[in-house]
């Protein structure tokens, strides 16, 4: 049972109701059970949020969160304390051959929420990270298995979110032409979304996009790559991209080691293309470079122009709705008590898209509390750390083309 709690006089900022105020919330038993100005605090740990923001756990619709069965796992429970993110979903570190051992050693273990998609790919990401060559996952087709997804779909299929596909030169190498119908096939099979990367061509963007449907999601939606840009050399955006945005696919900003570019994603706003969700694609090789964590690229749209609320709603809410989940990112009497307590800094910082390209920051988010189904999250030090370079010249010179993540 967990200890009851009451935050008291933060600055209650939750999109998905529209609070905007100076509120009490009261925690117990992992939930809610009380939002008002003014809250009796007997029998009740007090923390006081004075000049405080409160908002809704932050739900990270794009991470890599299988440290230890994959070179490019983080440890959600390390990084979550600091960021206020309590639900990872973690995109495609696990294939059916991987599922089990990411489900009961880290995901079940871990004390915040981690949410699977599951990679098309039998291997997931075990080979990505530090060869010294790139070898994608898909570079053989049969790798591509329905029937291990099927396997795994028995015993699991309560716990999947989704399926993942990286459709890029340096995942599937020419393989698009086989792997997309797959991809398609295998989320129908388990009844979840479909999330689809684009990078470097090839497939090209337009030969990924007919495979998306209402509800499916695009991510690395702002990236510059080759093939793979939402915009066309004219920086307008490409007719198939129109197209999946009026069926309903949802778009993803996975930022990642090289996938935003502050020029690509000005132009493509401008031109219509919002973000359904700000995620970090965060992983091993990103987390000490330009990604850092949730609340550092929260920051860059900030820099956007976007609002404090806008980016509050899109890393909450709006992500938990593309989840089906509606029991997430938001805060509501009898919900559950997903929290995270910010100090708003209004020192401006510069921050770089993965181009390097700098802008400047006007505020930025600096993570006071993080509690996850009622429960403080304390920092937690594994005697490891997190980030990861690449071990060859080799390896390190393919990224730096732009064949990453």
């Amino acid at each position: 049972m967990s200890e009851r709690l009451l935050i008291r006089n933060g600055r209650l900022l939750d999109p998905s109701s529209g609070r905007d105020e100076i509120l009490d919330v009261a925690i117990a038993d992992g939930k809610i059970v009380g939002l008002a100005p003014h809250i009796d605090a007997s029998g009740y740990h007090v923390i006081d949020a004075t000049g405080a923001l409160v908002v809704p756990g932050l739900v990270d619709i794009h991470t890599h969160a299988y440290w230890g069965g994959t070179l490019l796992g983080v440890n959600a429970d390390k990084v979550g304390p600091r960021s206020g993110v309590t639900t990872w979903v973690d995109c495609g570190s696990s294939g059916a051959a991987t599922f089990e051992g990411f489900f009961h050693h880290v995901i079940k273990p871990s004390r915040l929420r981690i949410i699977p998609f599951i990679n098309l790919s039998y291997i997931g990401l075990t080979q990505a990270g530090n060869l010294s060559i790139d070898v994608g996952e898909l570079f053989d087709w049969r790798f591509a298995d329905l029937r291990e997804l099927r396997r795994v779909r028995a015993e699991y299929g309560s716990v999947i979110a989704g399926v993942k596909l990286r459709a890029s030169n340096n995942a599937c190498g020419a393989n698009g032409p086989v792997v997309l119908p797959l991809a398609r096939e295998a989320a129908n099979i388990l009844e979840v979304p479909l999330m689809i990367h684009i990078g470097n061509a090839p497939p090209i963007i337009d030969e990924v996009l007919p495979y998306l449907k209402a509800g499916d999601i695009l991510t690395h939606i702002y990236n510059p790559s080759v093939g793979g840009c939402v915009l066309d050399q004219r920086m307008r955006l490409r007719p198939s991209v129109r197209e999946a945005l009026a069926r309903g696919v949802k778009m993803d900003l996975g930022h990642g080691g090289a996938s935003f570019s502050f020029e690509v994603a000005q132009a493509a706003i401008e031109e219509g293309l919002l973000p359904d969700a700000i995620s970090t694609d965060i992983y091993a090789h990103n987390i000490e470079g330009v990604v850092k964590d949730l609340p550092h690229i929260m920051a860059k749209f900030l820099s956007l122009g976007f609002s404090l609320e806008q980016v509050i709603r899109l890393t909450t809410c709006s992500p938990a709705d593309i989840l089906g989940r509606p029991d997430l990112g938001r805060v509501e009497l009898g919900g559950e008590a997903d929290l995270a307590v910010f100090h708003v800094r209004h020192d401006p910082v510069q921050v770089h898209d993965s181009l390097g390209v700098g802008r400047e920051a006007p505020t930025t988010l600096e993570c006071a509390l993080t509690l996850c189904r009622g429960q403080i999250i304390d920092m937690l030090d594994d005697g490891r750390a997190e980030g990861r370079t690449y071990s060859s010249d080799q390896s390190r010179k393919g990224r730096d083309r732009g064949d990453r993540k």
